[in-house]
């Protein structure tokens, strides 16, 4: 990912440390499931089945506890969001950066829970795990998509079918600005393709077949319309794609 959308990136955390806590209660109830797991796999594997032929399986074993142990810990980190919603649903506005404020501080709660879970995610083998997690907490991402190697908000986010991101492409439905917090629902329509390393700021809204170019970044709020190419940064129309795709 470039130095520029690192730093956006960066810029728009929270300090976590005050939160981490809640990383434990979800790893350590992961960890006893998947305990239980490999010891029956000792217990009764290993009775009916000789040694050796468990030494070559070692690979495919070693993949499934860990498919265990992140399904495990994603059901406990659901289970706590839907708590937590339950509790104070969360919601589009302008809130101000105190954890007095319950807007900002159980948006801080489900960060917490979304990017850990996110973070761990993304070492898993399968290509399709970022994605079967993100529309776990409720983003809308289609299986045609493509949005390997990006960065996207977990709130407020809406993917159309086959629309596809560049490499280090953000996606974000929250930012802060002059300590206040702002999140806004962003929408990437059909056939969208956004640029390698490009930002789409929250509130943006992305019409059918339009292309973002790389390196460019979008407004808050800003509508980018059906059938464009749009570049710079801040975007703005370079030339139609097709004159029936404005139709």
């Amino acid at each position: 990912m470039s130095n520029q959308n690192s730093i956006i990136i960066r810029g728009n955390n929270f300090k976590e440390s005050r939160f981490f806590i809640i990383k434990f209660i979800m790893i350590w109830p992961s960890l006893f499931l998947t305990s239980v797991w490999i010891f029956n796999y000792i217990e009764i594997y290993h009775s009916l089945f000789w040694p050796w032929i468990s030494f070559f399986l070692l690979p495919f074993l070693a993949i499934a506890f860990l498919g265990i142990f992140l399904l495990s810990v994603l059901l406990f980190a659901k289970l706590y969001l839907i708590l937590i919603n339950l509790i104070y649903k969360p919601k589009e506005g302008i809130f101000e950066m105190t954890l007095k404020n319950k807007d900002y501080l159980f948006y801080c709660l489900r960060k917490t829970i979304k990017e850990f879970i996110l973070q761990l995610y993304d070492f898993f083998p399968l290509p399709w795990s970022k994605i079967f997690a993100l529309n776990a907490f409720n983003v809308i991402i289609p299986p045609s998509a493509g949005i390997l190697d990006s960065y996207i908000d977990s709130d407020f986010v809406k993917f159309g079918e086959e629309s596809i991101l560049g490499e280090g492409a953000v996606i974000l439905s929250s930012i802060i600005i002059n300590g206040n917090l702002l999140i806004k629902k962003t929408i990437i329509g059909e056939r969208v393709t956004i640029g390698a390393y490009s930002v789409v700021a929250p509130g943006t809204i992305i019409e059918k077949g339009t292309i973002l170019g790389m390196g460019s970044y979008t407004k808050i709020n800003q509508r980018l319309e059906k059938g464009w190419i749009y570049v710079g940064r801040p975007a703005e129309k370079l030339k139609p794609i097709k004159p029936d795709l404005k139709s």
